[in-house]
């Protein structure tokens, strides 16, 4: 059984939209990307923070007992810059079949930004993709994903 969630959360600094179940919005390609899909890049390891990189994203998994978090984040060029990032968590459901986007989350406030999706339980591989930067410059904005796990 698949959770479907959704949220909208306004919080002090900034917005968190969090979504769970089928994707209702693809990402659209940014810098790091191609139109066959996001780059895969080496991610920073569950609890190990990310590496340093301003306005680039970084993305990993964590799991838990009801199945797999994911959290991304980008560090901000000064702490008066909008900054958004969003996190996806795509699963493949059968081998050679297309990666699917089950949970989403994104962030958008001024500083540094970290986001959360709601848990998921994932069977099959799972794969992490964050996409962030400078909110106002979407050409500066870049995409990475997790290897498949």
């Amino acid at each position: 059984m698949r959770a479907r969630i959704a949220a909208l959360t306004a919080v002090s600094a900034g917005l968190t939209l969090a979504m769970a179940g089928p994707s209702w919005a693809a990402p659209a390609p940014t810098a790091g990307s191609d139109p066959h899909g996001p780059v895969i890049t080496a991610a920073a390891a569950p609890g190990a923070g990310c590496p340093a990189g301003v306005n680039r994203p970084c993305a990993w998994q964590e799991r838990g007992e009801q199945g797999v978090l994911g959290i991304a984040q980008v560090t901000a060029g000064h702490p008066g810059q909008l900054t958004l990032v969003r996190v996806d968590v795509k699963v493949q459901r059968a081998w050679g079949s297309p990666w699917e986007t089950v949970a989403s989350s994104t962030r958008v406030r001024y500083g540094s930004v970290r986001v959360t999706t709601p848990e998921i339980a994932a069977l099959g591989p799972v794969v992490i993709c964050a996409t962030g930067g400078p909110a106002l410059q979407p050409a500066l904005q870049s995409t990475v994903c997790t290897p498949p796990s």
